[in-house]
């Protein structure tokens, strides 16, 4: 198998480390290669991989398992434009926060292996990502581990955050309402959320179509509180309207 073979099966193995299937198209995409190309790789890739009903997956994972609907792969077109798109603000030597939740890895899967960088995180599958990038440096906000948003937390935590000043905080939320806010699912999140928010010099929102006009539980954020928005081009003509108008810069 030729080197270049090789690298993408590493690509591929990586986006599979925080959810259980990818469109065939979505990875062709990401590896700049034809859909073609991609299925005779695949045939190369038994061992590792299948393609089921237009999807990569794992081999030996279970079918019960394969839910395109699941959180992991849901609107994961919208996720991967998200992802390109942040990834283009990192810089060599920046310090960058990543946010637990499924968009954050997609960031991380378009930053060059290449790129010396410092990045902080809080949560499993950010870390997962993180190790295979041979020239970032790690810190990991560690503590009593969630395992149902695969969260860290740690009282602990507030220390290690002030010690660290952050160039950017690319932050995730399941809801972003213009009435009443930014919000998560879950309260172990919050603190974390509003000290990366105080500490970062730019300050990112990550968030697909899907979460505009929802609010969840917990309340950590205005939408004022950013200086840029990274969307898809989904995201409601007001959301588009009022970011611009709070002076935040819009990115889709």
């Amino acid at each position: 198998m030729d080197s270049r073979k090789t690298e993408r099966l590493k690509l591929i193995q990586q986006a599979l480390q925080d959810q259980s299937a990818i469109h065939l198209r979505e990875m062709a995409a990401l590896l700049d290669v034809s859909e073609m190309t991609l299925r005779r790789d695949l045939n190369h890739f038994t061992e590792h991989l299948r393609l089921l009903g237009g999807y990569i997956t794992r081999v030996g994972s279970e079918a019960g398992d394969y839910r395109v609907a699941d959180q992991g792969t849901r609107h994961v077109e919208e996720k991967r434009r998200i992802g390109k798109l942040a990834a283009r603000l990192i810089q060599p030597g920046d310090t960058v926060f990543f946010d637990c939740g499924t968009t954050s890895p997609f960031v991380i899967d378009f930053i060059p292996d290449e790129l010396e960088f410092t990045a902080v995180c809080s949560s499993l599958n950010v870390l997962l990502k993180l190790q295979n990038k041979p020239n970032c440096h790690i810190v990991l906000c560690g503590g009593t581990f969630h395992r149902k948003n695969q969260v860290f937390e740690s009282s602990a935590e507030s220390g290690i955050l002030d010690s660290v000043r952050l160039t950017w905080a690319f932050v995730t939320a399941a809801g972003v309402s213009q009435a009443f806010g930014v919000t998560c699912f879950n309260f172990n999140e919050v603190e974390v959320k509003q000290k990366v928010l105080r500490q970062a010099q730019q300050r990112v929102l990550l968030a697909d179509f899907s979460k505009f006009d929802t609010v969840r539980t917990a309340h950590f954020a205005s939408l004022e509180d950013f200086q840029y928005v990274v969307s898809d081009k989904k995201i409601p003509r007001a959301y588009k309207e009022a970011i611009q108008a709070s002076g935040a810069q819009l990115l889709v």
